[in-house]
């Protein structure tokens, strides 16, 4: 694969109107999602107040991008991960774990605002 995969916080900001990430979604061809991230996105949904249409509106969004789900190449990534945060010292929340497996299995680019992630050895990433 080539594309990026988006990482949750950019697709909130760009859900709150962030205009200078909008330019990124010109090419929804070659744009992914984890699902992992749409879970972090049902979770934030369903503690607002506006729970039902928060989901719609997620959900909506990231159909717009292809979703790939954790599969076996995506649980090997994750166990090299976190073995090496682990040898370094350097633990990281496991969805972002889960997600920056799921980047290097697909060898897609991670957009993220996260800086958890350059913790992450060998993972590609674009900083917004």
């Amino acid at each position: 694969m080539n594309g990026k995969l988006v990482d949750t916080n950019v697709i909130i900001r760009v859900l709150k109107g962030t205009s200078e990430l909008f330019n990124l979604f010109d090419d929804m061809e070659n744009l992914f999602v984890s699902s992992i991230s749409i879970g972090e996105l049902m979770y934030g949904a369903q503690l607002s107040e506006r729970a039902d249409d928060n989901s719609e509106n997620y959900l909506s969004f990231c159909q717009q991008m292809k979703v790939i789900v954790p599969d076996e190449e995506v649980s090997r990534y994750y166990g090299k991960i976190k073995a090496q945060l682990k040898r370094n010292g350097t633990p990281i929340p496991e969805n972002d774990i889960w997600i920056a497996a799921t980047a290097m299995a697909g060898d897609l680019d991670l957009v993220t605002a996260d800086n958890d992630f350059k913790s992450v050895e060998g993972l590609s990433l674009e900083m917004r």
